[in-house]
């Protein structure tokens, strides 16, 4: 199939940040960005609604906190082994798989909450069951979208998916938000599933992949999976990423475990409210994107995300503050914007600084670290229950504040007048 041909529009051929469109010109970068952008917008339905059916179930701010734990576990769990899959079998055949699987589950989901009789346990069930799926997901997709273009052009690539993503993402939780409350919480999980559903119809019309395109690794599966730990010991930067990561995603990505209680308790703005608060994240990290495609390569990445990781954690610490619903979401746009830029540029650097045939491993890497997210939600749980929701913020808004500074004096490359170190071997 000639979706991933027109060598003519190779996005290595020019400066990235020149052509920060160019990409799209490749028919199957462009379905697959058609179906990460519906994908995303699934999730951000299925966290919204989730999150409020564990509320309806008769949990409080700890059990929410358990939800999103239960959700990135599998992260920790099955991170590598996922990324290892991705570069070891064909990534189209993955995503679709996950797509089938997260359909069903989110058909049961629908059909146990209509039922009357679903208690906090099942909700935490389904979430651990649909983070077992869906962590096959990232790896494949976030290899694939370089696999559709080129190395040369992977910020911008990878920015472009982002963008589709965390702006359909804004559009499913804002959604979510409103369908609850009108057909009520069962009917919303089978929205969920059926937009799920048109997401994998976007990848079944990429068509199969060039070989060329995709590295098959043939040693024994074991092996590969220790090669993806070997990643962290052997190359300096992939550990910096590492490290940089876990610790956003305890202290500064849980705020979204506070998000329910702080939107009931303290906004006393119901599902609507989570809905918009939600979706406020959702479009702080698409005008992220939009920045960071424009940007390009022409800002040096190292001290760029040390200075995002500063900006979250300062943000954590205003939102606090606040007790009007528009104000928090003006506020949590900001936060959306660390978020947004964070990620990309982790994904990217850690893709760009291994070989082609251990992207996927890389991005398992990635995954890896988001299984660290449990860890942020039963803290921020903790932190609710003892503190309320806007002590909770402020204390891990000074914890990713710390985080940012130690990685600025361990590493002096990250900060902006230091040269940049060079390029591991």
């Amino acid at each position: 199939m000639a979706t991933t041909e027109a060598p003519e529009h190779d996005p290595s051929q020019g400066s990235a940040g020149d052509l920060p469109v160019r990409p799209l010109h490749l028919v199957a970068f462009r379905r697959l960005w058609y179906a990460s952008g519906v994908a995303w917008g699934g999730q951000m339905m299925e966290r919204t609604a989730t999150a409020w059916l564990a509320i309806e179930a008769g949990g409080g701010a700890f059990a929410v906190g358990l939800v999103f734990a239960a959700r990135m576990l599998p992260s920790l769990l099955f991170g590598l082994a996922a990324g290892t899959l991705a570069d070891r079998f064909d990534r189209r055949t993955q995503l679709l798989l996950v797509a089938a699987a997260v359909c069903a589950l989110m058909a049961f989901t629908g059909w146990l909450a209509g039922s009357g009789s679903i208690q906090v346990w099942h909700v935490i069930l389904i979430s651990f069951l649909s983070g077992c799926v869906q962590v096959c997901d990232t790896p494949a997709r976030q290899a694939l979208v370089i696999d559709t273009t080129s190395r040369g052009a992977a910020t911008n690539a990878l920015a472009l998916n982002g963008l589709a993503s965390r702006g359909c993402g804004a559009v499913g939780a804002f959604g979510a938000g409103a369908l609850i409350p009108f057909i009520g919480i069962s009917q919303s999980f089978y929205v969920i599933a059926l937009v799920y559903g048109v997401g994998a119809l976007f990848v079944v019309s990429m068509g199969s992949q060039r070989k060329a395109d995709i590295s098959i690794v043939h040693a024994p599966f074991s092996h590969a999976l220790r090669g993806a730990v070997r990643l962290m010991v052997d190359i300096p930067a992939v550990r910096l990423l590492m490290f940089s990561g876990v610790a956003a995603e305890i202290f500064a990505f849980s705020y979204n475990s506070a998000l329910p209680v702080f939107s009931d308790v303290v906004l006393r703005a119901g599902p609507e409210g989570l809905g918009i608060l939600n979706g406020a994240g959702s479009v702080g990290s698409t005008v992220a994107l939009v920045a960071m495609l424009l940007i390009g390569d022409r800002l040096r990445r190292e001290p760029l995300l040390a200075t995002i990781f500063v900006g979250y954690g300062a943000s954590l610490i205003v939102l606090a503050t606040t007790r009007n619903l528009y104000l928090a979401a003006a506020v949590i746009i900001v936060t959306g914007i660390c978020a947004g830029a964070f990620d990309l540029l982790q994904q990217t650097m850690l893709q760009l600084a291994v070989p082609d045939e251990q992207r996927g491993r890389a991005v398992g890497l990635w995954v890896l670290g988001l299984g660290s997210a449990p860890a942020g939600s039963l803290e921020t749980g903790f932190l609710i229950n003892a503190l309320g929701a806007p002590g909770a913020l402020v204390i891990n808004g000074v914890l990713s504040l710390a985080s940012a500074a130690a990685l600025l004096a361990h590493a002096p490359h990250y900060r902006w007048r230091a040269r940049k170190a060079p390029a591991p071997d």
